[in-house]
């Protein structure tokens, strides 16, 4: 995830900048669930799908530079894609 959202904090053997991603199966239920807003990565500092792209880093950075690149139309589409899951 890289150094942008590394907390400090260690589970087990797991290093601080090391986190993995669950499934995404359900995340357009996740506002709804979570009293109308969304609190998305590993420590909620996300409101948005569009944030939590935003601000991966590390292994994440193709993907991120990938979606960054994206039209404001193939973006939507994206997102609209990821919150039927």
């Amino acid at each position: 995830m890289g150094p942008e959202l590394d907390d400090g904090f260690t589970e087990g053997n797991v290093e601080t900048s090391e986190w993995r991603t669950p499934p995404l199966w359900g995340i357009g239920l996740s506002a709804n669930s979570q009293g109308g807003q969304m609190f998305l990565l590993h420590d909620g500092r996300a409101s948005s799908i569009e944030e939590a792209i935003e601000l991966h880093g590390g292994e994440a950075d193709n993907s991120k530079a990938q979606y960054l690149s994206l039209t404001p139309k193939e973006k939507s589409q994206l997102i609209k894609f990821i919150n039927s899951l």
